[in-house]
């Protein structure tokens, strides 16, 4: 164990045993422990889940936002259980959902790294049909929008709704959404419960819960959060702060309030972990002995400065931002160069090697016909080594109210307000083209240059800003009554709803540029300003100052359309369901139909004298039908659902490349199987087929026709960003996505508990990218032309690749090929066992278990697919639970990939480098997170 860490660790251990007996003079109890704890309230739209069992999930919205028993709703659905999170530990939804089948995150390090993954962590892929654009609909909260990674630190629970669930939701996609339910409070007990975490990488998180039952009619529950996480990897350091309060009153016995606001602030910071290679062509010893002169004294290959950045062909000054200069960090670096990559002489830049011999021996690119030698290649010096550091900070608030009324036995109604907002900005965080060798002796003002032989990285300084609100009213009136049909209970349920809910989004992208006037407005790259960090110091800070060098700094629009927009959606739905419970619970019919209608306002912001502002107002409705059927005979049942969905585009998204708004994706979906269950609440069981379909899904910008043409604008001679050089569009998939799951949740003993699941996704697209080929076909010639007619070495290899690298994708986009990112299977498995009464070592439990992602589709090369890795994780858990007086003390230590894996997760190939058998190489790849310990230790009085 790290020396750094035995003081947090014994401070998790001793601090809450400090605070304990102050807390016994200040806290009664009005009511029963902890664990016999029940929410006294209207059950009809409320979720108790104390009435879970162990890790079964008893009751959930999932049947049209009304409380209804799981074993009698068609629509597949998960539940992980408080004690399930308790168990493992869990901290947050992300965490959670390789504990449930066909669930994966979009993007393994989203929220985390350079190259745009600083947004969208609260994006999750369900059953392989893909998030969809701009990370998707997103998660909900009480099933209200909720865009962030949720923190299990307030929730009792976390649900998986699979499938297009129209009277759920409606609009989303043909995969399932996800929703946390909040900590409630509870009139029957006053406790407060403290927690310290901490683990071996130096992370110290704090919680507490504290619920104060002033009467059987009012009670107040106050959760806290501060979360200060060190990531195993250098530079990565998190915080999180959040407050939740939430307070429940009953006026009378029909009616009551429950209200519930929340703050929270998180910080982190965005590194990389992987870095492009352009050293190994370098000897040591080629170098420009004075400013910008052509290198000599060796036969090195060299590039411009600029083009080691791999962002292109820009012009004088190249200005750049070395913070470790001083007074001479701001300077042009136009007509220096750098070393190159030893891969033909196009400066390539496949990444760093995690280890040696992870590369084949000799690779080339399809139209070189010599091979190269990849042994210079650097491997890179640790596997938790990173570069950068951006910084996002995210500041979020959400309220919600629900007023319950009963109006006689057999009439409930609900009204509900919900205001949610987020603001997020992330900085300095885009990603780089590779690591070159500074070969340059002087620096651009003719001094001696320090860095000289020094590998270092460029990216062009940017400041990305969204933000969000959602508001919305709900009000839903359910009419129930219970009759003897045929000597057995006949139970029905008619529900009536309609919402209205504002969205509205809006993004901005910064550039540092030198304010500096231009002669010609398009030549706006000129002023922009690069980062630069050395590698001896990779984790710098780019804190560039407004003022340096004699130049003003700031972040300015770029004078091209970059991601700037602001949206106004609003969408009116009406719902109607019949749920009937008939023979005694033995069959269960449920029907829904509902109508969506939307209103749009988009503005997106196009900047320029030649471009004006693209304010678009569109509306468009649709109805979705639901309909399902559970039948039970005894102990085992069977089901089948029906249901649809409709997706509008999001916010911001791009018309098709003839002009044309995107329409709304239309989704529909059957699925069918066996459940299983005993009455004892011991055992539960769920095997199901789903064949289901997306039609016309928009997916932005898939194929990379404005760096074609922005490569073709420079190899005639044109400004990069003239005419379709600032292309931004959308075009459409259709996907088929169909499977099995399984899910096992087992009590079979008070002192066992188990749970296992698997799911095996088949998503396949029908029909790919019909626009962009088209434009491809159309245009092709004139492309090639250009390349032919260039005498400009570096345009037309950069031209030639940007075609290649779009006919690929194209190559790729196949009929029947795998939806890109999706997994082989999900499987999972996870048991824990507890020492009771008259058992050694009474309150000692322990459990372990496994969870399996498959191996992830990334695309196909020559007709073949490729794959991914598969990720194994290993978990582990030891806990002691006891009291002391009157106060329950539970310390626990997780172990996370208890097997220590760590063999590097693949998660590219390169488009067009191949083996000498043809087979293209291995280019993304991360570390999964090396072995963990967390250690907590909770107190509840």
């Amino acid at each position: 164990m790290k020396p750094e860490t035995c003081r947090p660790l014994a401070t998790a251990l001793v601090l809450p045993l400090l605070i304990a007996p102050a807390l016994l003079a200040q806290t009664t109890s009005t009511a029963s422990s902890a664990t016999g704890e029940e929410v006294v309230q209207m059950e009809t739209f409320v979720i108790n889940t104390d009435s879970d069992r162990g890790y079964t999930a008893v009751e959930a919205l999932a049947g049209g936002r009304t409380n209804t028993p799981i074993k009698l709703t068609p629509a597949s659905l998960s539940s992980l259980t408080k004690t399930f999170i308790e168990d493992l530990g869990i901290q947050n939804v992300r965490e959670a959902l390789q504990w449930t089948p066909n669930v994966v995150p979009t993007d393994p390090l989203a929220g985390k790294g350079f190259g745009g993954q600083a947004f969208h962590a609260w994006s999750f892929n369900y059953r392989g049909a893909g998030a969809g654009q701009q990370g998707g609909p997103g998660p909900t909260r009480n099933y209200f929008s909720f865009y962030q990674d949720a923190d299990a630190y307030n929730v009792e629970r976390i649900e998986f709704t699979r499938g297009p669930n129209s009277i759920l939701f409606g609009l989303g996609t043909v995969g399932g959404t996800l929703t946390t339910y909040t900590k409630v409070p509870r009139f029957n007990d006053t406790f407060f419960s403290p927690a310290v975490i901490v683990d071996n990488n130096g992370s110290f998180r704090f919680e507490a819960d504290y619920n104060i039952a002033f009467n059987e009619k009012f009670a107040l529950r106050l959760n806290l959060l501060s979360d200060d996480n060190e990531g195993w990897r250098k530079a990565d350091e998190n915080e999180r702060r959040a407050v939740d309060l939430a307070f429940n009153y009953k006026l009378s016995d029909r009616t009551s309030i429950r209200a519930e606001i929340e703050g929270a602030r998180v910080e982190r910071t965005l590194i990389s972990t992987t870095i492009g290679d352009k050293i190994s062509g370098w000897d040591s010893t080629t170098s420009s002995t004075t400013w910008g002169a052509d290198p000599t004294g060796g036969s090195a290959r060299t590039i411009p400065m600029a083009n080691a950045g791999a962002w292109g062909d820009w012009l004088n000054p190249f200005w750049v931002y070395v913070p470790s200069l001083g007074d001479k960090a701001l300077m042009g670096w136009a007509g220096g160069r750098a070393s190159s990559s030893s891969l033909m002489d196009v400066g390539a830049a496949l990444p760093f090697a995690p280890y040696a011999g992870w590369y084949p021996d000799r690779i080339k690119l399809p139209w070189e016909a010599e091979f190269s030698s990849t042994a210079g290649i650097p491997v890179r010096e640790s596997d938790d080594w990173t570069y950068g550091r951006g910084i996002s900070t995210i500041d979020y608030e959400n309220a919600t109210l629900f007023l319950d009324h009963k109006i006689n036995d057999g009439l409930d109604l609900q009204f509900g307000l919900y205001r949610y907002s987020d603001d997020q900005e992330a900085k300095d965080y885009e990603g780089t083209g590779g690591a070159a060798i500074d070969i340059n002796r002087q620096l651009p003002d003719g001094t001696a240059n320090p860095n000289y032989g020094k590998p270092f990285a460029d990216f062009f300084l940017s400041k990305q800003t969204q933000s969000r609100s959602v508001t919305e009213a709900r009000a839903q009136l359910n009419y129930s009554f219970e009759r003897d049909l045929f000597n057995r209970t006949w139970s029905q349920l008619f529900s009536v709803s309609t919402s209205r809910k504002k969205l509205t989004i809006s993004a901005r992208q910064y550039l540092a540029q030198v304010e500096r006037p231009l002669a010609n407005p398009a030549d706006w790259a000129q002023n922009m300003v690069w980062g630069r960090l050395y590698l001896d110091e990779p984790n710098q800070l780019m804190d560039i100052p407004e003022s340096l060098g004699g130049q003003t700094i700031s972040y300015r629009p770029a004078y091209a359309y970059w991601f700037d927009f602001d949206d106004e959606f609003e969408l009116t739905d009406v719902a109607v369901v019949s749920h009937s419970r008939l023979l005694d619970d033995t069959l269960s019919i449920l029907l829904g139909a509902r109508r969506d209608s939307y209103d749009e306002h988009l503005v997106e912001l196009r900047r320029g004298p030649d471009r004006t502002n693209n304010i678009i107002d569109e509306s468009d409705s649709g109805t979705t039908l639901s309909g399902g059927v559970v039948y039970w005979m005894n102990w085992l049942g069977v089901f089948a659902n029906y249901s649809e969905n409709i997706a509008p585009p999001n916010a911001g998204s791009q018309p098709y490349i003839d002009g044309r708004r995107p329409a709304p994706e239309e989704g529909k979906g059957l699925e069918f199987g066996l459940r299983a269950t005993t009455g004892d609440g011991k055992y539960y069981a769920t095997l199901s087929r789903y064949d289901t379909e997306s039609r016309g899904r928009n997916v932005e910008n898939p194929v990379g026709l404005r760096n074609v043409w922005q490569r073709y604008n420079v190899a005639v001679g044109n400004p990069q960003d003239s005419g379709l050089g600032s292309l931004a569009y959308s075009d459409t998939t259709s996907l088929d996505v169909s499977g099995y799951e399984f899910e096992l949740t087992a009590n079979p003993t008070p002192n066992l508990r188990l749970q296992a699941s698997y799911g095996l996704p088949d998503a396949e697209v029908v029909d790919f990218y019909p626009q962009s080929r088209a434009h491809i076909d159309e245009n092709l010639a004139t492309w090639n032309a250009a390349v032919n007619a260039t005498s400009d070495a570096t345009a037309r290899v950069n031209l030639q690749n940007a075609i290649a690298s779009a006919q690929n994708t194209i190559a790729q986009a196949r009929e029947g090929a795998p939806q890109q990112g999706s997994v082989d299977y999900t499987a999972s498995f996870f048991a824990h066992y507890t020492m009771l009464e008259g058992q050694p070592l009474k309150g000692l439990s322990f459990g372990g278990g496994a969870t399996i992602t498959g191996k992830r589709y990334l695309g196909v090369y020559s007709g073949e697919d490729y794959f991914g890795s598969s990720i194994t994780n290993v978990t582990a858990m030891i806990a002691y639970d006891t009291r002391i007086r009157d106060v329950r003390v539970r310390v626990a230590l997780n172990i996370d990939n208890l097997l220590d894996a760590n063999d590097p997760i693949v998660t590219s190939y390169h488009w067009g480098f191949a083996d000498a058998n043809g087979r293209h190489v291995r280019e993304g790849y991360y570390f999964q997170n090396p072995r963990t310990f967390r250690l907590s230790t909770r107190l509840t009085f």
